[in-house]
């Protein structure tokens, strides 16, 4: 454990993810919002949750709570990227030794996901 944090401390991955990655995943996330399964997009350093909808206008949420979830979360899964459904919110945790690039190809799966979770609801 100390020497692991140790590696932290050495590669200022704290002010890293404070002054580069954390804020790039908060700018990356964003425009998933506007998907129409998505009621909120939210992040704080690098931990993030899409919040799924059946109704952005609510936001009103599916039923049963979870399904959903599930489901987007087994389409992460099969794009390559692990993607907790906590209830119908996709968690992203990534390392704290993410990139940009990683970023950028953790939206491109998100998206995917989304995009066929909607396409499976018919939406």
């Amino acid at each position: 454990a100390l020497a692991n944090l140790q590696i932290i401390e050495d590669e200022k991955l704290i002010e890293r993810v404070r002054d580069d990655t954390g804020p790039y995943l908060a700018a990356a996330l964003a425009p998933l919002a506007e998907h129409p399964l998505v009621g909120e997009v939210r992040s704080f350093g690098m931990l993030a949750a899409i919040e799924l909808v059946k109704d952005k206008a609510g936001p009103v949420l599916f039923d049963p709570v979870g399904d959903v979830g599930v489901i987007c979360r087994d389409h992460a899964i099969a794009g390559g990227m692990m993607m907790r459904a906590v209830r119908d919110a996709m968690i992203l945790s990534p390392p704290l030794t993410f990139t940009r690039d990683d970023i950028d190809e953790t939206v491109r799966i998100a998206r995917r996901a989304l995009d066929l979770t909607a396409g499976q609801l018919g939406l």
